[in-house]
């Protein structure tokens, strides 16, 4: 009896065990539980992922860099945290039965090429320069290779090249600027040798901070008429201005999205300073200030209101702040003031105060509900339109800031890789005509 007894008290300890880590887990899951926006995403599939993929992200990078001691710890931990997980999700092997791939460096500039296996095969015989985002701070061509070897493969043209250009702050403006034109122009001067490119039929796309360096690419272009003219634009929820970090679309995220995983105030105007040439790592009330256009001087004040006119906005956006959400109260800085106002004024560092945007090539703009570039973006793309550039403005009323990385698991992502590749695809066969 005395055994019977004893051979009991293992089971119910295991029972205590579980029913400990049960409430362990509980709590946890509880504590790491945010709400997302409920118009974040459509389907049912896509809302239960994000419910997955956000505490993750302020698990693994968005807490411990807001307990960094200091801005180097936070964007250090940052690019490592996001480089580990891109790997996760991104391809397991360097190999694909479609595609030719490689690793290597031209003018000095370290690029990830893709090209198709059988040239015969493809619908163009055009090539597509993708420019990575992470706010001129973070990425490389390894953390978007899921979404670029997914992008060649859509496309089908002759050569798909992916840019690793220098980043701040070890790199600042242009550095990063100069590096994806030398690759531009070895495309020009060695595609139809080396892959069997038209010159004549490039594209350059970009994501966030890379969307700031197609802009601003092509506005140079325009001005220095160069030749062979770029063929189009894809510019994906791109980073153009640094003169208001409160529009609308900032303060919404405020009201509504402060403490989620997703790209906030605070970051833009840590990255865009380093961008910038400023140590934001000595003085991180630099990065404060900017959030309330602290940094902001008269001169470029002008130039913000003369380039956005918040009135050709649609309704919707301007609902966002439901007449209650008011600016916060500006902290001005003024030896910030007096470093950022060449800059702020610059169209090669803020491509959205280029007074003059016309005779550029044709224009898609991708714009996300809930993203705090969503205004700027919009703004451009009206004035794109109105300077008589063929542009195609498209708003994803549930999509995210930086959702194109997450093609694997959201199905507004596939959705949104199937309208850029279309867009594209139709400006290569209309230059085919042509």
């Amino acid at each position: 009896m005395g055994d019977a007894k004893k051979s009991q008290k293992p089971p119910l300890m295991a029972g205590g065990t579980m029913v400990r880590v049960g409430l362990l887990v509980a709590l946890v899951a509880f504590s790491l539980y945010r709400p997302l926006p409920e118009k974040m995403t459509k389907s049912t599939i896509d809302k239960v992922a994000m419910h997955i993929i956000e505490p993750v992200l302020r698990l693994s990078y968005y807490y411990p860099s807001r307990i960094c001691p200091n801005a180097y710890c936070m964007m250090y931990w940052t690019r490592g945290t996001l480089n580990t997980l891109s790997k996760l999700i991104g391809p397991l092997f360097d190999y694909d039965a479609n595609l030719l791939m490689e690793t290597t460096h031209w003018d000095g500039v370290k690029v990830r090429v893709y090209h198709p296996r059988n040239n015969a095969t493809t619908e163009s015989d055009g090539a597509i320069i993708f420019i990575h985002g992470g706010g001129f701070v973070l990425g490389n061509t390894e953390m978007y290779e899921s979404v670029t070897r997914t992008m060649a493969k859509m496309m089908d043209t002759r050569l798909f090249v992916s840019i690793d250009y220098r980043l701040a702050p070890e790199t600042i403006f242009p550095g990063g600027l100069e590096d994806c034109e030398k690759v531009l122009e070895y495309v020009i001067d060695n595609g139809p040798s080396m892959y069997g490119v038209d010159p004549r039929k490039i594209v350059v796309m970009g994501d966030s901070a890379g969307g700031n360096l197609v802009a601003a690419i092509t506005q140079r272009r325009r001005e220095s008429k160069a030749l062979p003219k770029i063929l189009g634009q894809v510019l994906l929820y791109p980073l153009l201005q640094m003169s208001d970090l409160q529009t609308y679309s900032y303060r919404y995220f405020r009201r509504e999205m402060d403490g989620l995983a997703v790209v906030d105030p605070l970051s833009v105007a840590y990255y865009y300073l380093w961008y910038a040439g400023v140590d934001v790592n000595a003085h991180p009330e630099f990065a404060l200030a900017a959030t309330t256009n602290g940094h902001v001087d008269a001169e470029a004040r002008k130039m913000r209101e003369e380039s956005m006119d918040y009135s050709m906005l649609p309704l919707s956006f301007l609902d966002d702040a439901n007449g209650t959400d008011l600016p916060q109260p500006v902290q001005p800085n003024k030896e910030l003031m007096a470093h950022m106002s060449p800059f702020l004024t610059n169209p090669d560092f803020a491509p959205l105060m280029r007074r003059d945007l016309s005779n550029l090539p044709p224009a898609l703009m991708v714009t996300c509900e809930f993203d705090v570039l969503r205004d700027e973006g919009a703004l451009y793309a009206h004035r794109l339109k109105e300077a008589g550039v063929r542009t195609q403005w498209t708003h994803y009323e549930h999509g995210f800031h930086a959702m194109l990385n997450f093609h694997n698991e959201l199905e507004i992502a596939r959705e949104a890789l199937d309208d850029i590749k279309e867009w594209t695809m139709a400006l290569m066969r209309d230059a085919q005509v042509e």
